[in-house]
């Protein structure tokens, strides 16, 4: 069971991606956050009434990485798959863990040996070969806004571990998406945006799905499957993600990988599996 509930948060995580990208054919990459974080946020406001336990957030470091991830993470997402099919995105995004790693190494003093250096100089091949031989919508690649959000991703992950790893996973989401649904809306409010009309029912079905899989539900499920899994399952698993996006972006026709971004996929999630088994051999 503990098993099947990680898979699912792997899934949900990786279908999100397509169902962005359906979103931002009809909304902008700004209202589709707002929602996306709005409806992250209602989720795990619900299932903290329901665990019935007062949240402790410390808002001094919750209000600068909520602003970080997920508010600015994902926009700049959004803003990708505006020139970008969903399989691009999925496969850039993977190298999240690579910044993750990379940041530990010159930020927290994190050691890294010889071999996992080359590992991870062939996992950051592997996201500018994913990032530079996609399908580009309209002649124009904006896949740096993925790297983008991959790196804000490393930064996060790492104040975390520095400064929050005592607190609840629940509790800091619970913040985080609130913190980034104000942001957002602020910025949408000042900048004289409105809201779209005459949008397809199936295009807000989408975003509002993106926020459900992508920010409310895979959160709860993973952060339990990794309080009852040891590292060794939960570690590999993120491998699913890429899978689960690019098979859901070819079943609602958001784009196939082309071959030469199967390759560069391939070399990110072989390089993230040969680190993270390192670690835990050396731990």
């Amino acid at each position: 069971m503990k098993v099947l509930v990680l898979i699912a948060s792997m899934v949900s995580w990786g279908i999100s991606n397509p169902l962005a990208d359906l979103a931002i054919t009809k909304l902008s990459p700004l209202f589709l956050s707002v929602i996306e974080c709005s409806i992250g946020f209602l989720f795990l406001a619900c299932v903290t009434l329901i665990r019935k336990v007062k949240p402790v957030i410390p808002w001094r470091f919750v209000i600068p990485i909520g602003i970080m991830q997920p508010a600015m993470a994902w926009w700049l997402g959004n803003t990708g798959y505006t020139h970008e099919s969903a399989s691009t995105g999925v496969l850039i995004l993977t190298g999240e863990t690579l910044f993750t790693v990379l940041i530990g190494v010159f930020w927290l003093g994190d050691r890294l040996k010889g071999k996992q250096w080359f590992y991870l100089c062939v996992g950051m091949v592997g996201v500018v070969l994913a990032s530079t031989t996609g399908i580009h919508l309209d002649a124009q690649s904006t896949a740096i806004y993925f790297i983008f959000s991959s790196a804000l991703f490393g930064i996060y992950a790492n104040i975390l571990r520095k400064h929050l790893s005592e607190f609840s996973p629940i509790d800091l989401a619970l913040g985080q998406t609130f913190v980034a649904t104000v942001f957002l809306l602020l910025i949408f409010t000042t900048t004289e945006h409105s809201i779209p009309t005459q949008i397809p029912s199936t295009i807000y079905l989408s975003a509002v799905l993106s926020g459900f899989f992508g920010v409310g539900l895979p959160f709860v499920a993973f952060n339990y499957a990794l309080l009852n899994l040891p590292a060794r399952i939960t570690g590999p698993s993120l491998n699913i993600i890429p899978i689960a996006g690019i098979a859901a972006s070819i079943v609602l026709g958001r784009g196939a990988p082309t071959y030469a971004q199967l390759i560069g996929g391939i070399l990110v999630i072989i390089s993230v599996a040969l680190i993270s088994q390192k670690e835990r051999t050396h731990n």
